[in-house]
């Protein structure tokens, strides 16, 4: 009985796991939101690229992974009028399905009141958890 209840959840535990491994292979994406020293929980989406050789310039919120260990939150508008918002930090790889982040700076400038935020914290592991949408980064309790 343990066998055949292990074959069927063999697929479900297949795709996860290759979903995840998705995930490290992709440095570019779009998220719900700025990364701050508040965020608990981040849904991250895929960019899809629109042609072979150049990205179509598109609006929103973004999430960049650097090769050296640092990321950058930022948004964008089409009409340049608003209130933007920038953070910069450091990740580390834990394993396969959790990632440490780190905030090293937020800034936000445009037609609000500008602030910068220079003070760095350790935002903890997140969970990383494949969703039909992309992913979902979850603040574990560790």
């Amino acid at each position: 009985m343990k066998k055949i209840l292990f074959l069927l959840l063999l697929p479900i535990i297949n795709f996860a796991q290759s979903n995840i491994s998705n995930f490290w292979k992709n440095d570019s994406w779009y998220i719900d939101q700025i990364i701050t020293r508040k965020s608990d929980s981040i849904y991250i989406f895929r960019i899809v690229k629109q042609n072979s050789d150049r990205r179509k310039f598109i609006y929103g919120t973004f999430l960049v992974f650097n090769a050296d260990g640092t990321f950058r939150t930022w948004n964008t508008a089409p009409c340049g009028n608003g209130c933007f918002f920038n953070s910069y930090g450091t990740f580390k790889k834990i394993d396969e399905t959790h990632i440490q982040l780190q905030i090293n700076l937020f800034s936000q400038e445009g037609t609000c009141i500008p602030v910068t935020d220079t003070i760095r914290q350790n935002l903890g592991i997140f969970e990383i958890k494949p969703n039909e949408y992309g992913y979902q980064l979850i603040k574990t309790k560790n």
